[in-house]
């Protein structure tokens, strides 16, 4: 009789205790395609909702599905960070990556930014590495050389970098892993890598307001805030239309088409768009 009312006492105390909340919760999932064949996703992420108000954009490449990059934004969806994983044997467990005759290794870039410093780690060949800059405000970083960055949250980040300031003509500084030497322009591509961790400035970009226009975007037609994308040019003061130049905004701030200003057909979207809750309220 004493051991059933132990258990029974147990069961009650289990099923009494608050269950605990999850560090994150999915807010919303997609596919990242290109404007001129959106029926082929180029990859699929996950927005979650950090337990600490932060947010946490997940997106694996489609294809080459080793591939992970990974937007960091805090609490008020500003970008405070990226990482990017290349890890073609990531089913291995990591004590038996050395052992293997081929010793594969991941190549990882992790960056966190914050007001006093831009910082990066690197792994590349099992060697790691460090580096830290104090960067210009405000600004966002982006992996040298990578084929398949998802310019969406990029310009989802810069967006939001851009009306917290208060000011369209204000630029948003961009640092990179993909630098180089004083050496002759025909000599750049030899030299840069974007696995190192060295890091330097970039071209900023700069964003004009364009108006509002109606558009057919996440499933359905809303109105849209339309910025147009500059870059700095080769000369000081110079400013050019990016390639993909025209950005369509949501009311929540989200970059959710991106194309060319002459060619609208030229660009990239989000396709099977699916929110599980209202994750950022209406600017």
């Amino acid at each position: 009789m004493g051991r059933m009312l132990l258990l029974l006492l147990s069961i009650t105390f289990l099923l009494s205790r608050p269950t605990l909340a999850s560090d994150r919760t999915l807010a919303a999932e997609g596919d990242y395609v290109a404007q001129s064949n959106p029926n082929k996703p180029l990859a699929h992420w996950k927005l979650w909702h950090l337990r600490n108000g932060e947010y946490e954009v997940q997106e694996t490449l489609a294809g080459p599905t080793y591939v992970m990059q990974v937007f960091h934004f805090d609490s008020q969806f500003l970008p405070n960070g990226f990482s990017l994983t290349i890890d073609t044997d990531r089913k291995r467990p990591k004590a038996l990556r050395s052992k293997a005759p081929w010793k594969s290794y991941p190549t990882i870039v992790t960056c966190r930014y914050t007001l006093q410093d831009l910082t990066c780690e690197g792994e590349n060949n099992g060697e790691k590495s460090a580096n830290s800059i104090v960067p210009q405000q405000p600004y966002v970083f982006v992996p040298g050389d990578f084929y398949a960055l998802d310019r969406i949250w990029l310009m989802t980040g810069v967006v939001h970098l851009t009306e917290h300031n208060h000011s369209e003509n204000a630029a948003v500084n961009v640092y990179t892993t993909y630098c180089a030497p004083d050496k002759p322009e025909s000599d750049l591509k030899a030299v840069k890598q974007w696995t190192d961790t060295r890091i330097c400035s970039d071209r900023p970009i700069q964003l004009t307001y364009a108006g509002k226009q109606t558009a057919t975007l996440l499933g359905k037609a809303q109105t849209v805030t339309e910025y147009e994308v500059w870059s700095a040019g080769r000369e000081p003061g110079a400013w050019v239309l990016n390639e993909f130049s025209v950005l369509q905004v949501t009311s929540q701030g989200l970059v959710a088409g991106i194309h060319g200003k002459s060619n609208p057909e030229l660009g990239y979207a989000i396709n099977n768009y699916k929110e599980y809750g209202s994750w950022l309220p209406s600017r």
